[in-house]
């Protein structure tokens, strides 16, 4: 059996992180923009991350990350000063400050397969079919 390239490994703990973070944000079935309060499907929003994911450290932290529109996500580079205002509210004054400070943890080899396991984990619990992606019927 033919072992897979780091890269596709990555690629596919994106997307089930991806999946899990805009299911996770849903509101009656919708997903609400972290930082405009745009609310849509989660299929036409994105997982908005406030540390960029080219920091490993912090690329599949759950509270780095959240629902976000194409507009702020993309055009305007994730809104940072909206976002880490929204994080201290939700989750306390300091934790802007906390994922700034971990923002250069380095770890060469990462274990995109525990990710992996993990968000297949959570999205299954959901009733989402991970081989499918879309709901079990």
């Amino acid at each position: 059996m033919k072992k897979k390239s780091k890269l596709s490994l990555r690629e596919k703990a994106d997307k089930l992180f991806s999946v899990w973070i805009r299911l996770r944000d849903r509101i009656d079935g919708e997903c609400e923009c972290y930082t405009c309060g745009k609310r849509a499907n989660y299929k036409s929003m994105q997982c908005g991350h406030f540390v960029p994911r080219q920091y490993l450290s912090l690329r599949y932290d759950e509270v780095n990350c959240h629902s976000q529109c194409y507009v702020c996500n993309m055009l305007y580079n994730g809104q940072p000063s909206s976002f880490a205002k929204r994080l201290d509210e939700d989750y306390g004054i300091g934790t802007v400050f906390q994922l700034e400070g971990r923002r250069k943890e380095t770890n060469r080899n990462f274990d995109y397969k525990w990710v992996i396991d993990i968000y297949t984990e959570k999205l299954e619990k959901l009733g989402w079919d991970t081989k499918k992606g879309t709901w079990k019927e």
